[in-house]
């Protein structure tokens, strides 16, 4: 199940994520974090280090879409099932 909810991310997601305000939010604190490490690692490693970085914060983002998708279409359900109840005689 996880597989479609990855593709619908990567497809529909991940293409405007540079437009959205969590991913800039996110970007900038990361940058915040590496001012530190930027003047004190030699430039290689500081690259390597950066990109570790943001390659982390992506697949958490991703996993943060999934989980709240998955909990989402859960809660959906769970509404549903609520007003199936309701209207019963």
């Amino acid at each position: 199940m996880n597989k479609k909810i990855t593709e619908i991310y990567n497809a529909m997601i991940q293409r405007t994520k540079f437009t959205d305000e969590i991913s800039r939010d996110l970007e900038k604190k990361i940058k915040g974090m590496l001012k530190e490490e930027e003047g004190q690692m030699e430039t290689l490693e500081y690259e390597q280090y950066r990109n570790k970085l943001f390659e982390a914060a992506s697949i958490a983002e991703e996993a943060g879409f999934i989980k709240g998708f998955r909990y989402a279409v859960l809660l959906m359900a769970e509404c549903f099932e609520q007003d199936d109840e309701a209207v019963k005689p």
